[in-house]
């Protein structure tokens, strides 16, 4: 119907048709179109129409793109202009993205120096939303209240970042309200004495991901696709969209006046994923995000909203938390006829982790992610390194002035000596994936120290030296060498606990180990109630577990799993637990509970469904080694939840009856 509708226009206008090809028409709608924006401001708000005439600057930008004399143009708009108004516009409408592309050279020829981008943003009211501000008009003895129209444009350049368009150059305008004193934003308003930005509640098309820097929410969203199933990191990321989807042929057309880069930085790919996805998280619960307006970066800005989310994670905060299916449930009609069902989860340990305060099981953040302890424990920096040891540092060094120990940090800081250690860190780590795909020795680029890089921090690892080098466990002759433990302590490991199916349930991150009363207290909060308490619980170490549970003086938690079975994973109990353990055989062997074989002596559930999940979980190691606690619980969280979605899908195209279970049910009290 658009090209019928401009041909007749055309076909009826004879001046235009004897100097415009039809091509030439639909580009003209199309730029002008574009710069809808900067043309609806020069009249009233309430006006819905087109004006009868253009702003000088966007007559001149559509006269020289398309080659038009002044009358012509004129014209051209007297005879268009209701085409261009009759329908919301968007640049990237599937329909005009065909040929939107090829008007870049127009906008970095002609639009730029006017303030025409491909992208001009506004607000998304030309009102104040605050009731209080509205005119209280007279007319006619009738007294009613009107709108009061923002006013005060405020216009900057802009980089987008786009999937369909790569990187294009554009504008942002805000507006102001002069009785509230309120600006507004496309993304947000607000007052221009308040501490707090609120967005509105519509999530934005384009992100602003920081100053001068917006991002589509598919370019979003394809990024944290990446990172879910092939561990993309940020810097590969925006390496891969500066090569790939951005539009670097155009950087060199750009005017002399334009200052905004088309490159997309490592800061962007990570700013772009924290606000889409907090953006989603408001909006499945229906609420709106705040964020502090003055804060000094946008790390620290984004923080508080990370850390809200990240406490509703915990315990069971994931939205899958709930999940059951034929996979990792057994659905059974009882004696009394009654339809019941067992769940079955395993829960696992993984190395991997961010760096934390330097005394064991310290959960206490660090105010930056290069210190070696946190707020409380801070004058632990003055003492020495030598674990046996509580004296004094010297001044410049990092031992006390005991000849034995000074020789332990000589030997940590030779230099061949250090990259064995850094070589052996890896090894046990065992990581597959690196954060930069074109990483040069010395290349620091990232984030900022407070808000921690990716994949950097290896010069100060965590490593126990003795006179021997770097230990990796007890010394054959016992305990008696001197240690010194350098560099940043480190979490423990990351524990899931996953249902058989692969859905995984919840997490949570043991600072110090993997003890047994760590299982049980990450259990007990990952399943509050008994109703939500799985009545299978896997782990390689349910021997110990169930060893601890019946020496406990405290009868809620000696009871507190009764009614589970808590069988060790059958490839372990076979392999690696010995048959000389009698508690282990006796409290622990999945065979003696019918419950885990079929009728055909096949195991019900499979029991490995952790270690599966681990592998791709540890993925994720070079990515969040350095990051700021908040970014990594919320980033994991994230991962977590987009991989379940993936599964549940899966499940159900296979005809596994995905389903969650009421949390009401779930969750309701223990009956005393």
């Amino acid at each position: 119907m658009f090209f019928i509708h401009l041909s007749q226009l055309l076909a009826t206008t004879p001046e235009l048709h004897a100097s415009l090809t039809f091509d030439t028409v639909v580009k003209y709608v199309d730029l002008a179109r574009l710069a809808r924006p900067n043309i609806k401001r020069i009249q009233p708000w309430y006006k819905n129409g087109p004006p009868e005439r253009l702003p000088h600057l966007v007559h001149e930008f559509l006269a020289l793109s398309l080659g038009l004399d002044h009358e012509t143009s004129k014209l051209a708009w007297e005879t268009f202009r209701d085409v261009v108004w009759e329908r919301n516009f968007h640049p990237l409408d599937p329909d005009v993205l065909s040929r939107a592309s090829s008007y870049m050279e127009s906008i970095v020829d002609y639009g730029l120096d006017r303030g025409i981008g491909f992208f001009n943003l506004y607000p998304p009211t030309e009102t104040c939303l605050d009731p209080a501000c509205r005119h209280v008009l007279e007319y006619q003895d009738v007294v009613y209240l009107s709108e009061r129209e923002l006013k005060e444009p405020s216009q900057y350049e802009i980089t987008v970042f786009t999937v369909k368009l790569g990187a294009v150059p554009g504008f942002t305008t805000s507006l102001y309200c002069r009785k509230c004193y309120t600006r507004y934003h496309p993304n947000y308003y607000v007052h221009n004495k308040a501490t707090l930005r609120t967005y509105y509640q519509e999530p934005p098309t384009l992100i602003e991901t920081s100053d001068h820097v917006y991002m589509s929410r598919d370019t979003c969203e394809l990024f944290a696709n990446m990172m879910v199933t092939s561990w993309t990191s940020a810097t590969n990321c925006s390496r891969l969209y500066n090569y790939s989807l951005g539009r670097n042929s155009i950087s060199d057309s750009l005017p002399s006046s334009w200052n905004r880069s088309l490159l997309m930085k490592i800061d962007d790919v990570w700013n772009g994923f924290f606000f889409h996805s907090l953006f989603l998280d408001c909006e499945e619960r229906g609420t709106t995000l705040e964020l502090q307006h003055d804060a000094p970066t946008q790390g620290l800005r984004l923080r508080p909203a990370l850390q809200e989310r990240n406490i509703r994670m915990v315990g069971p905060g994931q939205e899958n938390w709930n999940h059951v299916c034929d996979k990792c449930t057994w659905f059974f009609t009882n004696d009394d006829g009654v339809v019941c069902y067992l769940r079955s989860t395993v829960a696992d340990g993984i190395t991997i982790g961010h760096p934390c305060c330097g005394v064991h099981d310290c959960a206490v953040p660090l105010a930056s992610v290069k210190d070696h302890f946190c707020p409380v424990h801070r004058s632990h920096n003055t003492i020495c390194v030598v674990t046996s040891c509580v004296a004094e540092v010297e001044v410049g060094f990092r031992t006390c002035s005991n000849a034995d120990h000074r020789k332990l940090e000589d030997y940590h800081f030779q230099q061949g000596k250090a990259m064995f250690q850094l070589k052996r860190r890896l090894e046990r780590a065992r990581s597959s994936q690196t954060h930069d795909s074109l990483a040069v020795p010395g290349s620091a680029e990232g984030e900022d120290v407070e808000v921690g890089a990716e994949g950097l921090g290896l010069d100060d690892q965590e490593v126990l030296i003795d006179e021997s080098g770097v230990c990796e466990g007890k010394p054959e002759s016992g305990n008696a060498k001197l240690r010194a433990r350098f560099g940043r302590r480190r979490t423990h490991n990351e524990e899931l606990c996953v249902a058989s199916c692969g859905v995984v349930l919840g997490r949570a991150t043991f600072f110090g180990s993997e003890a047994p009363n760590g299982v049980r207290t990450f259990w007990m909060r990952l399943f509050p109630t008994k109703a939500s308490l799985p009545r299978i619980l896997w782990h390689d170490s349910n021997c110990n577990l169930t060893a601890m549970l019946k020496a406990d003086t405290d009868p809620v938690l000696r009871h507190y799993f009764d009614g589970c079975a808590l069988p060790v994973d059958v490839f372990h109990f076979k392999c690696k637990h010995k048959e000389s353990d009698t508690h282990c055989a006796q409290n622990c062997n999945p065979y003696d509970w019918e419950e885990l074989r079929t009728p055909e002596g096949k195991w019900r559930f499979n029991s490995s469904a952790a270690e599966q999940a681990n592998a791709w979980f540890g993925g994720f190691l070079a990515i969040v080694r350095e990051m700021q606690v908040d970014r990594y619980n919320f980033f994991l969280d994230e991962m977590i939840k987009r991989r379940n979605r993936m599964l549940v899908r899966e499940l159900d195209q296979k005809g596994e009856s995905p389903y969650n279970v009421p949390r009401h049910v779930l969750l309701q009290p223990d009956s005393v």
